[in-house]
């Protein structure tokens, strides 16, 4: 099972950790592998280079932008896709960070990313289990001839 933090960086920030983005890994994988008392100063951190989810408006935009195979389930709170493949992805709305987890092939978690790469261009997706991370949008330097 792949299992991604996806987290809302804000926006003047993410420039600022574009091409750096081990440094945002380092961070989150330290804030979940630390003893309490820093987690609270990594915590801190975190609410520095983050900005919560704006939760009604991405719950909007999932519903109205939605493939119709997403099932959203009100009791959890959840957003569920099954593909025809066996592909299966769920998606945890949560105020700081998202949680999606994914089984099966890659297109289940790439239709959820797409969405929400359309949403907010400074989405990081990181994966703490196997260390992969990296942006939902990449930023497109304008080059000058």
């Amino acid at each position: 099972m792949r299992e991604y933090k996806i987290f809302l960086i804000r926006e003047p920030l993410s420039i600022e950790f574009y091409g750096k983005e081990h440094k945002i890994y380092q961070l989150v994988h330290e804030f979940y592998y630390s003893t309490l008392e820093l987690k609270k100063i990594i915590e801190k951190q975190l609410q520095y280079i983050t900005e919560p989810i704006p939760l009604f408006e991405l719950h909007t935009f999932i519903r109205k932008m939605n493939p119709l195979q997403i099932y959203y389930y009100e009791e959890t709170g959840e957003y569920l896709l099954e593909l025809a493949d066996g592909g299966k992805a769920q998606l945890k709305i949560y105020p700081n960070e998202l949680l999606l987890s994914a089984t099966g092939t890659l297109e289940s978690e790439t239709i959820f990313f797409e969405l929400l790469r359309k949403f907010r261009s400074t989405f990081l997706a990181i994966d703490v289990k196997d260390q992969r991370f990296g942006w939902l949008r990449p930023i497109a330097y304008q080059k000058y001839i």
